[in-house]
């Protein structure tokens, strides 16, 4: 829908997202504007509860509760009720109604676009310090300045988007201007030009979107961060290319859990932070030192513990941060738990499914307030196939080799050639890691993954057995019947004959 509309002192500019009171944008959330946009459109006519809910909330169940706060923010943003005005009508028992008079301007007669620049989006104010990061953003920033390009690629809660909002604030001065784009909460493609136009402040009403980004970006010196992009990498890929060819003065900083694998990119693997090597005695003085006991102690004392590390417990802080493997995201929500479990009684829990929803801060982005929201997030992602290879690879606890793996995850289903190919898409995405040792390239599920890939595992088992066994007795004199063959995506998901789920192959051995 191209057409300019016009009610009132508002006009609507659908194509470029826009509604403007007398000149002046007018805030609208993505829902409440496709709403109008619809009632608009369908001037006069009543749309129902599940006609709104169908256009602002596609593809998902939400409660009826939903359209009417959007719509009370709608009707509030334009002024309905004030001084006798009305747009929208409420329907009792029926739906809402755009009531007001209404003016439609064909874009061909709109000769100029209309481009106005505001403000880029703000960035997210940065941590008071980046621990053990501060190599990392020496680093990026100068790749960022002399490549043009870059994507932080790493698994989720490693601390990407933390580094990212560092790297925009340190090189604010070089730039002309910086802006953020989150992605993580946008669900469909089509709308991430419509996020990088808001974000840096042009509004176009008529004419091309993409046209006029380019063209308002060619001769800026602005730094663009595009954050958690892996559920929206095609389309991120698209528009990046065309970013990189038209506008060569932009700076672009990717955040995602894999490449977009597009010219022009360099790639930065974000790595986890250190955490002391599983060696001998550690004082707490010595294991202070790295990066990951100090913001496990940090965000213990935050949870409620308040003694200092003791020399006692420095080598099971240690252990902790290892088996969570420097992550980040990891640590803190596992840390956040010590004020009642106590240190070991955390260490003790650990490889326990309990630990994996151990809750973090309210404010957090949902996919960030548990390690299984962050790895639902991943795994959500993947195709059928990867996610059984996936779960499958979790009966190795320790390093393993791309035979070794091929072997277990290969079956009448999926062919070798089929599960190197799945190993090698998980790897991408940061779901394996990959060590190289002695000249040998050896594979790893991350701890908290591997318990993850268990859990899936022995659910999908279960959902078998349960699906095979009779659910009624059967009345006397009639043959039974046949159990119910499960879905064929747990008959998928579910070990191979060959390697029963219940078992464990330890390949290395398993530190603490």
């Amino acid at each position: 829908m191209s057409d300019i509309f016009v009610f009132g002192p508002y006009r609507l500019y659908p194509h470029a997202r826009v509604l403007q009171r007398d000149g002046t944008d007018v805030p609208l959330g993505s829902r409440a504007f496709d709403m109008l946009v619809a009632m608009v459109d369908r001037a006069g006519e009543v749309l129902s509860h599940r006609d709104l809910m169908a256009i602002a909330w596609p593809d998902l169940v939400v409660e009826d509760s939903n359209v009417r706060v959007q719509m009370a923010n709608l009707r509030r943003k334009l002024g309905c009720g004030t001084e006798g005005i009305r747009y929208i009508a409420s329907i009792a028992g029926r739906g809402y109604c755009f009531v007001a008079p209404l003016q439609c301007i064909p874009t061909e007669r709109v000769t100029t676009p209309v481009r106005r620049i505001g403000m880029p989006r703000p960035l997210p104010p940065p941590l008071a310090r980046a621990l053990g990061r501060e190599e990392q953003l020496a680093e990026l920033s100068e790749t960022v300045a002399s490549r043009g390009f870059v994507t932080v690629v790493g698994p989720g809660g490693v601390g990407k988007t933390t580094l990212a909002v560092l790297v925009a604030h340190a090189m604010h001065d070089r730039t002309d201007a910086t802006c953020f784009v989150d992605l993580g909460m946008v669900e469909h493609g089509v709308l991430v030009l419509d996020h990088v136009i808001a974000a840096v402040g042009l509004h176009v009403t008529g004419g091309d979107r993409l046209e006029e980004l380019l063209a308002f970006l060619a001769g800026r010196r602005m730094l663009i961060v595009l954050d958690n992009c892996e559920h929206l990498i095609e389309s991120v890929a698209s528009l990046v290319e065309q970013l990189v060819s038209h506008a060569p003065s932009t700076r672009l900083l990717v955040t995602s859990r894999e490449a977009l694998r597009v010219h022009g990119e360099s790639v930065y693997l974000l790595r986890p932070l250190g955490s002391p090597p599983h060696t001998g005695r550690l004082t707490a003085r010595q294991a202070l030192a790295w990066p990951a006991v100090q913001l496990f102690m940090e965000r213990a004392q935050e949870g409620g513990h308040h003694p200092p590390l003791s020399n006692e417990q420095a080598a099971v802080v240690a252990g902790i941060c290892r088996r969570l493997d420097g992550n980040p995201l990891a640590i803190e929500l596992v840390a956040s738990r010590v004020g009642r479990y106590g240190i070991q009684g955390v260490a003790d829990l650990l490889g326990n499914q309990l630990a994996l929803r151990w809750r973090g801060r309210r404010d957090a982005a949902p996919r960030h307030r548990t390690v299984e929201a962050m790895l639902d997030w991943s795994c959500n992602l993947l195709p059928v196939r990867d996610r059984m290879v996936l779960y499958r690879l979790s009966v190795f606890t320790g390093e393993f080799s791309l035979d070794a793996a091929v072997a277990v995850a290969a079956d009448d289903l999926c062919t070798t050639a089929e599960a190197a190919e799945s190993i090698g898409d998980l790897i991408d995405k940061s779901l394996v890691t990959v060590n190289t040792v002695d000249g040998r390239t050896r594979l790893r599920l991350l701890d908290t993954t591997r318990t993850y890939a268990a859990m899936r595992l022995d659910e999908a088992t279960s959902a078998i057995a349960i699906a095979a066994e009779p659910t009624a007795a059967e009345p006397v004199g009639t043959l039974p019947l046949a159990p119910e063959p499960a879905p064929p995506s747990v008959l998928s998901i579910a070990a191979p004959a060959r390697l029963p789920s219940p078992l464990r192959v330890t390949t290395a051995p398993l530190t603490s």
